[in-house]
């Protein structure tokens, strides 16, 4: 009986030997799963970002301000890093006080809010008006929707409408579509057209 063990273990590691060296796990190339291969893209994209992130803090140190309103996105986002909604406002002030309506608005967004900063509505439509005149299209339609809406401040319908409506005009799509919501048209203009258009495009 021992002999007859003995014989089949040699034919079964001779068999073993005879296989390829795929069969036997040598040197064959292991497939990844879907799940390892997304988990390595993550950890690579990751990597990429935290690198913008950290060069982009490096530049608003050096008041950069064009590098501290992409920190502050990325801080908001709580991309490349931890969500710091707090470290996002402070740099949008900067952004801000440097005369770029972006950061009034990013600013305004989150004192609206009430996101990292204490809400204040006021203060927010302030910061959006001061980005609308600094040039920025979003302050412009965020500040037309608070003065028609009567949010944080007295109503101006009138103000509202044209705000919003010069916003649809320059092809900012959300204020097409809160001309639409409110019904706040301007006779003159062909807000509602230009809405239908950008959403064929």
């Amino acid at each position: 009986m021992n002999k007859v063990l003995m014989m089949l273990g040699a034919v079964i590691v001779t068999a073993a030997l005879a296989l390829p060296a795929t069969a036997q796990g040598i040197g064959a190339r292991v497939e990844r799963s879907q799940a390892e291969l997304a988990y390595e893209k993550a950890e690579t994209d990751f990597a990429k970002v935290k690198a913008t992130r950290d060069a982009a803090r490096t530049k608003c140190a050096a008041r950069e301000y064009q590098a501290c309103y992409e920190l502050a996105e990325l801080q908001r986002k709580g991309l490349g890093g931890v969500q710091d909604l707090s470290a996002a406002a402070t740099n949008y002030k900067k952004v801000c006080d440097a005369k770029d309506g972006r950061g009034c608005a990013g600013l305004a967004y989150l004192t609206v809010q009430g996101r990292g900063v204490t809400a204040n509505a006021a203060e927010g439509r302030r910061l959006y008006k001061k980005s609308c005149d600094l040039g920025e299209v979003s302050g412009c339609a965020a500040w037309g929707n608070m003065a028609y809406t009567g949010t944080g401040g007295p109503k101006d319908v009138q103000g509202g409408t044209r705000a919003l409506n010069e916003a649809c005009a320059k092809e900012y799509e959300w204020a097409c579509e809160r001309v639409q919501t409110l019904g706040a048209f301007d006779p003159n203009d062909r807000s509602m057209q230009r809405l239908r258009d950008l959403r064929s495009n």
